[in-house]
């Protein structure tokens, strides 16, 4: 089984007391067995720009660009036209049932479903009507 980090799971690796659970399920897992988005990546670095400490900024971004982006090397996935296509039919089939997704949430799940990978992700909730397998490693016993 593969599976597509969410940004939250990524990033609990960064906070000064990450959860036992992800960070076990994480090393569990073989490092071609986990991928990221891109918009993991453009999310991470949105979060970087906001920061106002400089010393924290340049430490994440040191993060990202040595750990993040060197680890995960031929294993984030693009926005294609099939994930797309995908993403149109999650979108449309929620707004007929009256609840709209995030777009990120179900970019995010479009690629899930298109590539054949479990999300991986704390907010399980929030791709409930997608259809793609999620996994929440907070949960894992």
């Amino acid at each position: 089984m593969n599976y597509l980090l969410d940004t939250c799971v990524i990033s609990e690796g960064v906070r000064r007391r990450p959860d036992r659970h992800v960070s076990a399920w994480q090393a569990s897992i073989p490092q071609e067995r986990q991928f990221l988005s891109v918009l993991t990546l453009g999310e991470i670095q949105k979060g970087i720009s906001r920061l106002n400490d400089p010393t924290r900024s340049n430490r994440l971004k040191q993060w990202l660009d040595v750990d993040v982006r060197r680890r995960f090397a031929g294993r984030v996935l693009a926005l294609d036209e099939e994930t797309l296509l995908a993403w149109g039919d999650l979108e449309g089939a929620a707004e007929k049932r009256g609840r709209p997704l995030p777009v990120t949430d179900a970019l995010l799940a479009a690629t899930a479903l298109v590539h054949h990978l479990t999300f991986v992700t704390r907010d399980s909730a929030d791709f409930s009507a997608t259809g793609v397998s999620v996994l929440d490693p907070w949960k894992v016993p």
